[in-house]
């Protein structure tokens, strides 16, 4: 299947980390759907180009993109692909992250950067340069955020947290700011992606504090995201997939 030079038929979705615990099950749910898939990546290469590979047995085209989010000046080489193959977007799914510990007593403030740089400012700059194409087809966009960027009880995981905060109020900000022509909402998971660095005892403690006492699936999250790209009437809006984890 060719793609067409600025334009083609069937809707269009960027996903940044494309092929990552989550990002996979999302990309493939999305190409089920008939979206064409523009596919981010930085270091992943042998699993972005199979899961193209299974996207395109779906039916659907896809492409896969290099860029470091690290250095939010590379959001430009997704834009770049953007307009040189299907010339149109119908949905953003910031899915890419960064994650790791930033002890207070030895975090430094490049590894704050980097992690702000990915999780934040390289979501935000990415959505201000792909606005103009989310307005002609009245898109949208899905951030993913965390539940512990509104309760930031992760121990030693302060940047993360504070990262992920930002994209909430990103994520609000831009509702206000892009709509009524695209909406703008989050998915914040829970119990999905459990730290390696915790043991058997602490996982289970851990899955038993939600209210339906188990752990997620990234096809739960993926299902998330394709509601929220399909709803037309909902905007601004953060929906905790967290199986009850935080009940207000």
């Amino acid at each position: 299947m060719k793609i067409a030079k600025n334009g083609r038929s069937g809707p269009v979705a960027m996903v940044t980390g494309g092929a990552s615990f989550l990002g996979r099950s999302l990309s493939l749910h999305l190409a089920r759907r008939g979206f064409n898939l523009i596919l981010h990546y930085q270091k992943s290469v042998l699993r972005t180009q199979k899961l193209a590979a299974e996207a395109r047995e779906l039916g659907v085209e896809a492409v896969i993109v290099r860029a470091d989010l690290g250095r939010p000046e590379q959001v430009q080489l997704l834009v770049q692909a953007l307009q040189r193959t299907f010339g149109r977007l119908d949905l953003l799914v910031n899915n890419a992250s960064s994650f790791y510990p930033t002890p207070l007593s030895r975090s430094k403030p490049g590894q704050w950067q980097q992690i702000l740089n990915v999780n934040l400012i390289s979501p935000y700059a990415l959505c201000q340069a792909v606005a103009p194409w989310l307005k002609k087809s009245s898109g949208s966009i899905v951030n993913m955020t965390d539940i512990y960027g509104e309760n930031p009880i992760l121990k030693d995981y302060s940047a993360y947290c504070a990262s992920k905060a930002g994209l909430i109020t990103v994520t609000k900000i831009l509702a206000k700011e892009l709509g009524p022509e695209v909406r703008v909402n989050a998915v914040s998971p829970g119990a999905i992606l459990i730290p390696k660095s915790y043991g058997p005892k602490k996982r289970k403690e851990l899955i038993e504090r939600s209210a339906l006492k188990k752990q997620g699936t990234p096809e739960d999250i993926a299902e998330a995201v394709c509601f929220l790209a399909t709803q037309g009437f909902m905007t601004g809006q953060v929906l905790k997939v967290d199986g009850g984890r935080f009940l207000n």
